[in-house]
Protein backbone atom coordinates (compact mmCIF):
# COMPACT_ATOMS: atom_id res chain seq x y z
CA UNK A 1 0.00 0.00 0.00
CA UNK A 2 1.34 3.33 -1.10
CA UNK A 3 2.42 5.98 1.93
CA UNK A 4 0.23 8.56 -0.14
CA UNK A 5 -3.05 6.36 1.18
CA UNK A 6 -1.78 5.69 4.35
CA UNK A 7 -1.26 9.59 4.60
CA UNK A 8 -4.91 10.30 3.39
CA UNK A 9 -6.37 7.61 6.09
CA UNK A 10 -3.97 9.32 8.70
CA UNK A 11 -4.93 12.69 8.16
CA UNK A 12 -9.05 11.81 8.13
CA UNK A 13 -8.37 9.90 11.25
CA UNK A 14 -6.91 12.97 12.86
CA UNK A 15 -10.44 14.63 12.01
CA UNK A 16 -12.80 11.94 12.74
CA UNK A 17 -11.63 9.81 15.26
CA UNK A 18 -11.23 7.00 13.54
CA UNK A 19 -8.79 5.12 11.69
CA UNK A 20 -9.90 2.06 9.66
CA UNK A 21 -7.82 0.30 7.25
CA UNK A 22 -9.12 -3.43 6.65
CA UNK A 23 -8.30 -5.93 3.82
CA UNK A 24 -4.73 -4.44 2.65
CA UNK A 25 -2.30 -7.17 3.88
CA UNK A 26 -0.78 -5.18 6.15
CA UNK A 27 1.75 -7.59 8.46
CA UNK A 28 2.73 -4.76 11.32
CA UNK A 29 0.52 -2.06 13.06
CA UNK A 30 1.13 1.52 11.55
CA UNK A 31 3.96 3.39 13.00
CA UNK A 32 2.86 6.64 11.84
CA UNK A 33 -0.45 6.13 14.36
CA UNK A 34 1.49 6.81 17.46
CA UNK A 35 1.37 10.24 15.95
CA UNK A 36 -2.24 10.17 16.83
CA UNK A 37 -2.20 8.76 20.31
CA UNK A 38 -4.83 11.30 21.72
CA UNK A 39 -6.79 11.88 18.89
CA UNK A 40 -8.22 8.26 17.71
CA UNK A 41 -11.37 6.81 19.55
CA UNK A 42 -11.64 3.93 17.04
CA UNK A 43 -9.18 1.57 15.48
CA UNK A 44 -10.39 -1.36 12.46
CA UNK A 45 -7.13 -2.51 11.13
CA UNK A 46 -9.39 -6.29 10.60
CA UNK A 47 -8.24 -8.68 8.04
CA UNK A 48 -4.53 -7.82 7.49
CA UNK A 49 -2.22 -10.15 8.45
CA UNK A 50 -0.52 -8.31 11.73
CA UNK A 51 1.14 -11.08 13.81
CA UNK A 52 2.95 -8.30 16.53
CA UNK A 53 0.88 -5.58 18.33
CA UNK A 54 3.87 -2.93 19.66
CA UNK A 55 3.40 -1.84 23.07
CA UNK A 56 2.79 2.21 21.54
CA UNK A 57 -0.63 0.26 21.44
CA UNK A 58 -0.71 1.47 25.56
CA UNK A 59 -0.24 5.13 24.60
CA UNK A 60 -3.98 5.37 22.84
CA UNK A 61 -5.14 6.57 25.76
CA UNK A 62 -8.79 7.90 24.10
CA UNK A 63 -9.37 4.59 22.95
CA UNK A 64 -12.56 3.05 22.70
CA UNK A 65 -13.08 0.51 20.38
CA UNK A 66 -10.15 -1.76 18.60
CA UNK A 67 -10.65 -4.41 16.42
CA UNK A 68 -8.17 -6.49 14.90
CA UNK A 69 -10.16 -9.51 13.50
CA UNK A 70 -8.54 -12.02 11.15
CA UNK A 71 -4.68 -11.34 11.48
CA UNK A 72 -2.28 -12.97 12.97
CA UNK A 73 -1.56 -12.12 16.23
CA UNK A 74 -0.64 -14.65 18.97
CA UNK A 75 -0.08 -12.69 21.90
CA UNK A 76 -0.82 -9.57 23.59
CA UNK A 77 1.52 -6.68 24.76
CA UNK A 78 0.75 -5.64 28.61
CA UNK A 79 0.42 -2.32 27.63
CA UNK A 80 -3.08 -3.31 25.88
CA UNK A 81 -4.20 -3.29 29.85
CA UNK A 82 -3.44 0.61 30.02
CA UNK A 83 -6.50 1.47 27.62
CA UNK A 84 -9.11 2.71 31.05
CA UNK A 85 -11.14 3.83 27.90
CA UNK A 86 -11.67 0.58 25.67
CA UNK A 87 -15.15 -0.72 25.52
CA UNK A 88 -14.77 -3.01 22.67
CA UNK A 89 -11.94 -5.41 21.86
CA UNK A 90 -12.56 -7.15 18.57
CA UNK A 91 -9.97 -9.79 17.88
CA UNK A 92 -11.86 -13.53 16.23
CA UNK A 93 -9.90 -14.88 14.15
CA UNK A 94 -6.19 -14.35 15.57
CA UNK A 95 -4.38 -17.73 16.85
CA UNK A 96 -4.28 -16.31 20.44
CA UNK A 97 -3.73 -18.66 23.22
CA UNK A 98 -3.68 -16.45 26.17
CA UNK A 99 -4.47 -12.75 27.45
CA UNK A 100 -2.23 -10.60 29.30
CA UNK A 101 -2.07 -11.04 33.16
CA UNK A 102 -2.66 -7.14 33.89
CA UNK A 103 -6.40 -7.53 31.59
CA UNK A 104 -8.34 -7.19 33.93
CA UNK A 105 -7.15 -3.86 34.49
CA UNK A 106 -9.48 -3.32 30.99
CA UNK A 107 -12.38 -1.65 33.41
CA UNK A 108 -14.38 -0.10 30.90
CA UNK A 109 -14.77 -3.39 29.18
CA UNK A 110 -18.15 -4.29 27.52
CA UNK A 111 -18.02 -6.09 24.50
CA UNK A 112 -15.02 -8.99 24.19
CA UNK A 113 -14.76 -11.18 21.13
CA UNK A 114 -12.13 -14.18 21.17
CA UNK A 115 -14.08 -16.43 18.73
CA UNK A 116 -11.96 -18.40 16.44
CA UNK A 117 -8.78 -18.55 18.36
CA UNK A 118 -6.66 -21.23 20.08
CA UNK A 119 -7.46 -20.31 23.68
CA UNK A 120 -7.84 -23.67 26.09
CA UNK A 121 -9.46 -21.80 28.85
CA UNK A 122 -11.81 -19.51 29.62
CA UNK A 123 -9.00 -16.69 31.18
CA UNK A 124 -9.62 -15.89 35.16
CA UNK A 125 -8.78 -12.44 34.17
CA UNK A 126 -12.17 -11.73 32.79
CA UNK A 127 -14.46 -12.35 36.29
CA UNK A 128 -12.13 -8.75 37.03
CA UNK A 129 -13.93 -6.87 34.61
CA UNK A 130 -17.49 -5.48 36.07
CA UNK A 131 -18.92 -4.18 33.05
CA UNK A 132 -18.77 -6.78 30.54
CA UNK A 133 -21.94 -7.09 28.31
CA UNK A 134 -20.76 -9.85 26.27
CA UNK A 135 -18.04 -12.01 25.65
CA UNK A 136 -17.72 -14.59 22.91
CA UNK A 137 -15.37 -17.51 23.51
CA UNK A 138 -17.02 -19.66 20.40
CA UNK A 139 -14.69 -21.41 18.45
CA UNK A 140 -12.04 -22.24 20.41
CA UNK A 141 -10.12 -25.16 21.91
CA UNK A 142 -11.63 -24.06 25.51
CA UNK A 143 -11.72 -27.95 26.81
CA UNK A 144 -13.35 -27.21 30.69
CA UNK A 145 -15.01 -24.34 32.30
CA UNK A 146 -14.11 -23.09 35.31
CA UNK A 147 -15.79 -22.43 38.48
CA UNK A 148 -15.04 -18.74 38.18
CA UNK A 149 -16.92 -18.16 35.59
CA UNK A 150 -19.49 -17.86 37.99
CA UNK A 151 -18.04 -14.93 39.06
CA UNK A 152 -18.37 -13.27 35.21
CA UNK A 153 -20.26 -10.12 35.06
CA UNK A 154 -21.23 -10.83 31.30
CA UNK A 155 -24.69 -10.44 30.25
CA UNK A 156 -24.05 -13.29 27.70
CA UNK A 157 -20.96 -15.70 27.22
CA UNK A 158 -20.93 -17.14 24.10
CA UNK A 159 -18.75 -20.75 24.84
CA UNK A 160 -20.42 -22.44 21.16
CA UNK A 161 -18.20 -24.82 19.34
CA UNK A 162 -15.22 -25.43 21.89
CA UNK A 163 -14.34 -28.89 23.28
CA UNK A 164 -16.70 -28.33 26.54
Amino acid sequence: MGNSALKAHLETAQKTGVFQLTGKGLTEFPEDLQKLTSNLRTIDLSNNKIELLPPLIGKFSFLKSLALNNNKLTALPEELCKLKKLETLHLNGNHLRQLPAAFGQLSALKTLSLSGNQLRTVPTQLSGLRHLDVVDLSKNQIQNVPDTVGELQAIELNLNQNQV
